[in-house]
């Protein structure tokens, strides 16, 4: 099909300028019948929700239009379900007021949105002028795949596109264009965003880390893991750790697999804590220490069995979902949280005071009642504990 040879279009309703092949070109914007337009299922903005459609087995109905579009609405409207809502209410205020573009075979390029949001008010029974979409038709032929690249690079970056943008899934662009297809150089990538080099290089290398994470915890390329993991902020953090000067390059391999752990451990604000972590690992002695202690108590070789499991990969294959386990859980965040402490309170001026504050606002946790139940081999220990500690206290109340 050919939208603009076997469809009376009829006469043009405006025009718009598009940047393409290297040109500023104005073309003509037609009001096209919604019901002979195709999702764009390589739309950025959907990477991983197509990735897990893919790898769950299951394949689009490239011969029922109806159906395909009714799959990849779906994902659209998962991508960012505030602003579709924003984008139907306003198209079903002031109807539509910025042209989409698609190509001749009816693919939409840029107007995803605009798109979803005619089809559910068309079915919502809204009115007859909801069934078209205004829009800038390419002639396929005329164009080559580079050159609708560069155009929605173009599209997808400009000022309002950047904000609600899934940042996994721009990284996920990032991996297909720069490094898995190689569509465009790093330099030609930096012209069409009009992102400097120096950024572009650097979201490259996270690009690359979020494949490196995802292969570490043996799901390569379940780009839908890293989504519903959030993990852009804190894998960022991760990057600055390894490329801090002041860490040992012999030492990265392991901080990656430690930091990795901490990813899939950490609760809250998993890239603050990860943040935290930047000043232990700038420590040689303290990142050494707690490289060792990792290892010793075999965390490393725990995580990796989790990971390698059949259990674990039919869980995630059923479920899309990676949870370590409780136990692996709670051995990262001890040793982590031990050793931020550590560092904070080897910086810290008052040291001692900050120190005694810590153990007693820790014995006023303790329940007197527990104390009282507990049996004659556990009793002793206590004991021995508490006289240590009073010990401790009045060789320091001696000085």
């Amino acid at each position: 099909m050919n939208l603009l040879e076997d469809i009376n279009l009829g006469a043009p309703v405006s025009t718009k300028k598009l940047s393409i092949q290297g040109q500023t070109k104005t073309f003509d914007v037609y009001r096209v019948p919604i019901e002979y337009l195709i999702y764009n299922k390589k739309n950025g903005r959907i990477a991983t929700y197509v990735s897990q459609f893919i790898d769950e087995g299951k394949e689009f109905p490239e011969d029922d239009i109806n159906a395909f579009n009714n799959i990849i609405e779906k994902y659209i409207e998962q991508s960012n379900p505030d602003a579709l809502k924003k984008t139907k209410a306003n198209i079903k205020i002031m109807s539509q007021t910025e042209p989409a573009v698609i190509m001749a075979n009816g693919i939409v390029l840029d107007g995803n949105r605009r798109f979803t949001s005619l089809r559910q008010l068309s079915r919502e029974g809204a009115g007859a002028e909801f069934s078209y979409l205004e829009a800038v038709i390419l002639e396929s032929d005329a164009y080559t795949e580079k050159d609708i690249k560069r155009l929605e690079l173009n599209l997808q970056h400009a000022i309002e596109s950047k904000v609600d943008y899934n940042p996994i899934d721009r990284l996920v662009d990032i991996y297909r264009d720069l490094i898995e297809e190689k569509v465009f150089t790093p330099q030609e990538y930096s012209r069409e965003t009009q992102l400097s080099l120096t950024k572009v290089n650097e979201e490259i290398e996270i690009a690359k880390l979020m494949i490196e994470y995802l292969e570490y915890i043996k799901q390569p390329k379940k780009f839908y893991i890293a989504r519903q993991q959030k993990i852009d902020g804190p894998i960022r953090e991760i990057y600055k750790i390894i490329k801090s000067k002041k860490v040992d390059d012999s030492q990265i391999d392991e901080i990656k697999e430690v930091l990795f752990l901490n990813v899939l451990s950490l609760d809250g604000d998993v890239s603050r804590k990860i943040r935290e972590l930047k000043l232990v690992f700038e420590d040689k002695k303290l990142s050494g220490a707690l490289i060792d202690e990792v290892d010793e108590k075999e965390v490393f070789d725990d995580a990796n069995d989790f990971f390698e499991s059949e259990t674990t990969q039919k869980d995630v294959s059923e479920t899309s979902i990676l949870n370590l386990t409780e136990d692996i859980k709670n051995q990262v965040t001890n040793i982590t949280e031990r050793y931020v402490e550590t560092k904070k309170l080897s910086t810290a001026k008052n040291k001692p005071i900050v120190i005694l504050n810590k153990v007693d606002s820790l014995i006023k946790d303790i329940d007197k009642d527990s104390v009282l139940r507990l049996n004659d081999e556990l009793r002793a220990e206590f004991d021995q504990i508490l006289n240590s500690i009073e010990e401790q206290l009045k060789e320091l109340g001696s000085n």
